[in-house]
């Protein structure tokens, strides 16, 4: 009987774990939502103006998508095979990895952070998972990641962290020292990682872009004229905008978190726009998709149809949304995603 109550008492005193996830059941929910936002453009693109209002309210929501991942994952992140779903989680629905769960103290990214660092340090999965950290915002990632690039044995994982430091590096100024630690991350990245695959490119490429990024595209360089049609066909170019503060926003209505992107810019847009300040949109998208969100309002500012991807070239676009804020001699005073950064840049120029 005393036994019996001492199974009795532990069992109520020790917290029960979680159920452990499956590869298969993570594969499934990826396979799902990929499946869901193709299906979704394809009744965009084919909707006229008032339908498609009605469609792009119906997006597949990453976050949805996102939580039924992060169950499979948070009771096996000691495992390696949530890797490659962590780092899915996070370049889909980085917003929602960046959140706590009720009750916890720490983010989902901070979860996913310990467990790097407590189980996967040396192994040769985590090249990506570094890259997919650097959407997050914790200042903490840095340091890991430096950890990663000394310790982990793999030359390819050393290389993929490198040009992880790079990016994280930008976002603590442009200073001629930052500038230079950059670009000697940027050059192992090359050296130790050129022909691994993020994505449809390389670290090479990625790293080489960089590169041009700093040497062309920061802050107080003149920005690149792109000349495009806008939705209506009409042909454009921003060398037409000198004289006026400029907002150059690239976007795609599949880009992650397009819901909440092209919400601040359609607030920035009307904070702004009759103030004296121009907003540019340029997407990949088709100039039919954008003439039936212009018609319809979801887009009120004017729009440049990339589909050849020139002009996302030219600024060397790989994250979306970016966005470029340009002065009256088409300098450029800030470069990142939109939101408030954006508008007191924007406040402050007009205020000239």
């Amino acid at each position: 009987m005393r036994s019996l109550s001492l199974f009795l008492l532990l069992a109520v005193s020790c917290p029960v774990a979680g159920r452990a996830g499956t590869p298969e059941a993570a594969a499934q929910i990826r396979n799902e939502y990929e499946a869901a936002v193709r299906v979704w453009a394809q009744k965009l693109a084919l909707a006229d103006s008032q339908a498609q209002r009605n469609v792009w309210k119906n997006r597949p929501r990453s976050p949805d998508y996102g939580a039924r991942m992060w169950m499979e994952l948070k009771d096996s992140l000691r495992t390696d095979w949530t890797i490659e779903y962590c780092v899915w989680l996070l370049e889909r629905a980085p917003v929602f990895v960046a959140e706590t769960d009720s009750g916890e103290s720490r983010s989902r990214a901070q979860f996913m952070i310990q467990s790097l660092q407590r189980f996967h340090l040396k192994s040769p999965k985590i090249g990506m998972l570094c890259l997919a950290l650097t959407s997050q915002p914790d200042r903490s990632i840095l340091k890991v990641i430096e950890t990663v690039e000394q310790e982990n044995p793999h030359e390819e994982v050393q290389g993929q962290a490198s040009l992880a430091i790079a990016m994280l590096l930008k976002g603590l100024g442009d200073d001629a020292i930052i500038l230079e630690r950059r670009i000697r991350n940027l050059r192992r990245a090359i050296i130790k990682a050129h022909e691994v695959k993020v994505g449809d490119t390389t670290v090479s490429k990625l790293a080489m872009d960089e590169i041009f990024v700093i040497q062309n595209l920061v802050k107080g360089r003149t920005a690149p004229d792109a000349i495009g049609r806008d939705s209506a066909g009409e042909p454009f170019k921003l060398s037409i905008l000198k004289g006026k503060v400029t907002v150059l926003a690239f976007w795609h209505t599949s880009m992650r978190d397009a819901e909440r992107g092209l919400g601040l810019l359609r607030k920035l847009h009307e904070q702004h726009g009759k103030r004296g300040m121009n907003l540019i949109g340029v997407t990949s998208d088709s100039r039919e998709v954008l003439r039936s969100l212009r018609a319809n309002g979801t887009i009120p500012w004017r729009n440049l149809s990339d589909v050849d991807g020139r002009i996302h070239s030219q600024y060397r676009v790989r994250d979306l949304p970016l966005v470029y804020v340009l002065d009256a001699q088409r300098k450029i005073r800030y470069i990142g995603g939109p939101g408030s950064f954006v508008d007191l840049t924007v406040e402050g120029m007009l205020a000239e």
